[in-house]
C-alpha cells in the first residue's frame, strides 16, 4: 500500500582508501597508545561487513564481538584472543547491530538479536534470535496487514531490549507496515503487536522511561508516504518521530493508535533517537534525532530534539545527511550531557557537538563522510572524547576542542559505515573494537589502551557503542523522579527510613516522606538505598541500577538501561550529596556524580557474592562487604580486618561504617554484630535472640556512637547512642523491607 523507501538507509560500497595508520593516538594533554590486540579479515566478497556495529556479548566462554555481515553471517569472536566462537547464518542480509541480553533463568549468557533483511532484499528476513551457543532460539517473520498478508519484510533496524510488559522484549520496526515487540525468551508477539506503523522503518528504537512512572515507551522514526485515510489517520510525504506505548495497540480501537505523542517532518527518519537530559539546568528529559535523504525537503540535513511529549525544542540543520544516530556525551566535562552528531554530504561530512540545551554548535570539524554513529571514551583526561567512523578510517577528536587527534587504519584502505565498539576489557583496559571492509573483504580489529581504566566506560555522560549500550535502548540515563512536596527538617536530623521492595518509603523520627514508589509497577525490586546529608531527600536502587531519587537528592544516573552481569545489590551515597555508587552482586561498581571509581571486584572470582557497600567519611573510598564477611577496601579505605575466614552461624546482609572514620560494623541475618577499626565499639546485637524476621541491613548513628538495623518484617532493633522512632513490626506490608538509612 505504502511506497518501500528502498535506497535509504543501506550501505555502499567504497573504492581501496589510501593513508596512514599511526598505531598512537594522542588524546589532549596526553599520549594514548593503542595496541592492536588482534584482528580478522574475513573473504566474504561484496558482502562486507555494512551498517552492523559491533557489540559485546557475555558468552560461556566470556565476552565476545559479536557483528553481522550482508552475506547473512552474524560473527562471534573471543574479545580477549580474538578467536572464533561461533558463526550463525541467519539466511538474510545482516544491516542491524546485534542487541544482546540473557534469557536463561539462573544464567548470566546471553542471547543474540539481530534484525534480517534490508533494503535491496525486503521480502527476506525478519526477526531473529540466536543462543549464546550460536544456535537459532526463534525466528519470527512480520506479516503485513491482512489486505496485504501475503506479503512479509525484513527487518533492517536494531532490536532494542527492554522491559515492556513485564519481562525481557525486544523491538523493532521492520521493511513492511508492521511493528512487532516479542518476548526476548520465545520469540512471541506481545499483547497490542504487530502495531501498524503505516510505512518502512530503519530507525532503532529507544526504550526508556520518559516520565518517571517506573513504564517504558517505545521512541523511533520512519517514514510515511501519502494516503488519505488509514484507520482513521491521514498519512504525508515525509516522517515521524513518535513516542509509542510499550502496549501498542492493546485496548485501542485502530492498530495504529497507542501512540503517546507523534511529532511529524516532511523528511523520513532513518536515524536513530538517543534519550536523555541533555537540556542543562531544566533537567527534562529529551529526545534528539537525526532525518534521512529521501524527500529532499526542509527538514532533510536536520538534527530535531523534542521534549518527552513530542514538542519541538530545537532544530539545528547541519551540512550533510544526518541519518547517523546522536550521541549524548559530556565532551566539555562540565557535567552535562552534549549532542554529538555525524554527517554525510556525498563526498565529505562533519562531526559538531551542539548545546544540549539550544542546539548551537560549540565546534564543527571536517572529517570523512560518517555513515556510522559517533561513539565517545575518557581516556583519562576527565571528559569524552569522540571516536568518529568513516568512510576514510576512524578519527579521534579532542571532546573538548573537536581538534583532530589521530586517524586510524588508512594504510589498510578501511571504510567504515557503523560504530566503534569501546569495552571495559578483561584485563581492566579499555578496549576498541572496529568492524569495516577493506576492498571486498570484512576486518575486525581489536585494540587496546595500555595503562587505561577500563572502569571509566560506563561512566556517567559516556556512549561507548551504537545506541549507547549493550541493549541498543539508546537512554542516556533517564531520571526516575517521582516528587512530593517536602523539607529538610528544622533541627538536627533524626531518625531513619525504612525502604521495601516496592520501593514503599516509611520515615521515623523528624525525617520528612518526600515520595515513594510504593504505588507504581517497578521493572525490578529495590534492593538498597542511602538518605542525603541534610535529610531532605533520598535515593533508591533497584536490582537492575534502576534509581529513584526524591526531595533534594539529585539523579546522576543509573545501570537502568544496561544489562549486568550481575544484579545489583546496595548503594552508597558521597557524603555531601554529589554523586552515589551503586554495587553488584559480583563486586562491580558503578559511580555517578561526583563518586569515583576506586576499583572492584567485578573482574574477580569471590568465595561468595557481595551484600554490601559504605563509603568512607570523606568519599575517597569504599568497602564491599561478601556474604561470609569477606571486606574488600578501595581508594582510602583501609583494612580492619574481616569475618571471611571465620565459620558464621548466619551469613552477612549488611554493614555500616563509623561516619567519622577508624572502623565499620557487619550485621548477619539473625542480628549479630561484628565490629572492627579502633572507633567500631560493639554495642550489642541480637544474635542470641530468636527474630520474629531475618535482619536485612543496618546503619550507624552520625555520631558513631551506635548502631540500629531493620528485619524484613520492618522490625528496629537499636544499640548505643542509636534511639528508637518507631518500626512496622507486627504491621502488614505489601512488600518486604530490605533496606534502610538514616540518622
Amino acid at each position: 500500500m505504502f511506497g518501500l523507501a528502498l535506497g535509504t538507509a543501506t550501505g555502499f560500497t567504497m573504492p581501496p582508501l589510501a593513508g596512514a595508520a599511526p598505531s598512537t593516538l594522542r588524546a589532549a594533554g596526553t599520549y594514548v597508545t593503542f595496541t592492536q590486540k588482534w584482528q580478522k579479515i574475513i573473504s566474504d566478497g561484496s558482502n562486507t561487513i555494512n551498517l552492523s556495529s559491533p557489540n559485546v556479548a557475555n558468552l560461556p566462554g566470556g565476552p565476545a564481538v559479536t557483528v553481522g555481515d550482508l552475506a547473512g553471517n552474524v560473527y562471534a569472536f573471543d574479545l580477549a584472543s580474538g578467536n572464533a566462537v561461533w558463526t550463525f547464518q541467519a539466511g538474510a542480509p545482516v544491516e542491524s547491530s546485534p542487541s544482546v541480553a540473557p534469557t536463561t533463568p539462573g544464567s548470566a549468557a546471553d542471547s543474540i538479536f539481530v534484525g534480517t533483511g534490508d533494503a535491496q532484499n525486503p521480502n527476506a528476513g525478519g526477526y531473529q534470535s540466536i543462543t549464546p551457543q550460536g544456535t537459532s532460539q526463534w525466528f519470527t517473520q512480520e506479516t503485513d496487514p491482512v489486505y496485504n498478508a501475503s506479503k512479509h519484510f525484513g527487518v533492517q533496524g536494531s532490536m532494542a531490549i527492554g522491559n515492556l510488559q513485564g519481562e525481557t522484549d525486544v523491538t523493532a520496526g521492520s521493511l513492511g507496515q508492521n511493528q512487532n515487540a516479542l518476548n526476548a525468551t520465545n520469540g512471541a508477539i506481545l499483547n497490542g503487536f504487530p502495531w501498524f506503523q503505516a510505512d518502512s522503518n530503519f530507525s532503532t528504537p529507544a526504550i526508556a522511561d520518559l516520565y518517571g512512572n517506573g513504564q517504558t515507551q517505545i521512541i523511533e522514526g520512519g517514514a510515511s508516504t501519502a494516503a488519505a485515510n488509514v484507520y482513521g489517520q491521514a498519512y504525508a510525504n515525509g516522517g515521524h518521530i513518535r513516542v509509542l506505548s510499550s502496549n501498542g495497540a492493546a485496548g485501542q480501537p485502530q492498530p495504529n493508535d497507542g501512540l503517546d505523542c507523534v511529532y511529524n517532518t516532511n523528511e523520513e527518519v532513518d536515524s536513530s533517537p538517543a534519550v536523555g537530559e541533555f537540556f542543562g539546568s531544566t533537567l527534562k528529559v529529551g529526545i534528539v534525532v537525526g532525518t534521512g535523504s529521501t524527500f529532499n525537503q526542509s527538514d532533510t540535513q536536520k538534527l530535531i530534539a523534542l521534549d518527552n511529549h513530542c514538542n519541538l525544542a530545537w532544530e539545528a540543520p547541519l551540512n550533510g545527511y544526518t541519518g547517523s544516530s546522536p550521541a549524548l556525551a559530556d565532551v566539555l566535562g562540565n557535567g552535562q550531557l552534549q549532542v554529538i552528531e555525524g554527517t554525510d554530504n556525498g563526498s565529505s561530512g562533519s562531526v559538531y557537538a551542539l548545546d544540549g540545551a539550544s542546539g548551537h554548535t560549540i565546534w564543527q570539524t571536517t572529517v570523512g563522510r560518517v555513515v556510522g554513529s559517533v561513539v565517545t571514551a575518557d581516556f583519562g583526561n576527565g571528559y569524552q572524547d569522540v571516536v568518529a567512523p568513516t568512510t576514510d578510517g576512524v578519527v579521534l577528536l579532542d571532546g573538548k576542542s573537536g581538534t583532530v587527534v589521530e586517524t586510524v587504519l588508512r594504510t589498510m584502505a578501511m571504510g567504515f559505515q557503523n560504530s566503534p565498539l569501546i569495552t571495559h576489557d578483561p584485563n581492566g583496559t579499555i578496549g576498541l573494537t572496529v568492524a569495516g571492509y577493506q576492498g571486498q573483504s570484512s576486518v575486525v580489529t581489536h585494540f587496546e589502551v595500555a595503562g587505561s581504566n577500563g572502569g571509566l566506560v560506563n561512566e556517567t555522560g559516556a556512549w561507548p557503542q551504537f545506541h549507547h549500550d549493550a541493549q541498543l535502548t539508546g537512554d542516556a540515563g533517564t531520571a526516575q523522579n517521582i516528587q512530593v512536596p517536602c523539607h529538610p527538617p528544622t533541627g538536627i536530623p533524626q531518625g531513619y527510613y525504612l525502604s521495601a521492595s516496592d520501593g514503599g518509603i516509611f520515615n521515623f523520627g523528624n525525617l520528612p516522606f518526600c515520595g515513594s514508589t510504593g504505588a507504581i509497577t517497578l521493572n525490578r525490586p529495590v534492593v538498597g538505598m542511602a538518605a542525603t546529608r541534610d535529610a531532605g531527600g533520598y535515593w533508591e536502587v533497584a536490582s537492575d541500577g534502576g534509581i529513584f531519587a526524591f526531595g533534594d537528592a539529585q539523579f546522576y544516573g543509573s545501570t537502568g538501561a544496561i544489562h549486568l552481569n550481575q544484579p545489583m545489590v546496595g548503594m552508597a551515597a558521597m557524603p555531601d550529596g554529589g554523586g552515589y555508587w551503586l554495587v553488584a552482586s559480583d563486586g562491580g561498581i558503578f559511580s555517578f556524580g561526583s563518586a569515583r571509581f576506586h576499583g572492584s571486584t567485578g573482574g574477580i572470582h569471590l568465595n561468595k557474592p557481595i551484600v554490601g557497600m559504605a563509603s568512607t567519611p570523606d568519599g575517597g573510598g569504599y568497602w564491599l562487604v561478601a556474604s561470609d564477611g569477606g571486606i574488600f577496601a578501595f581508594g582510602d579505605a583501609p583494612f580492619y580486618g574481616s569475618t571471611g575466614g571465620t565459620h558464621l552461624n548466619q551469613a552477612i546482609v549488611g554493614m555500616a561504617s563509623n561516619p567519622g572514620g577508624g572502623g565499620y560494623w557487619l550485621v548477619a541475618s539473625d542480628g549479630g554484630i561484628f565490629s572492627f577499626g579502633p572507633q567500631a565499639a560493639f554495642h550489642g546485637s541480637t544474635g542470641a535472640i530468636h527474630l520474629a524476621q531475618a535482619v536485612v541491613g543496618m546503619q550507624a548513628t552520625s555520631s558513631g556512637g551506635g548502631y540500629r538495623f531493620v528485619a524484613g518484617d520492618g522490625g528496629i532493633f537499636d544499640f548505643g547512642d542509636a534511639q528508637f522512632f518507631g518500626s512496622m513490626g507486627g504491621t502488614r506490608l505489601n512488600q518486604p523491607v530490605v533496606a534502610m538509612a538514616g540518622f
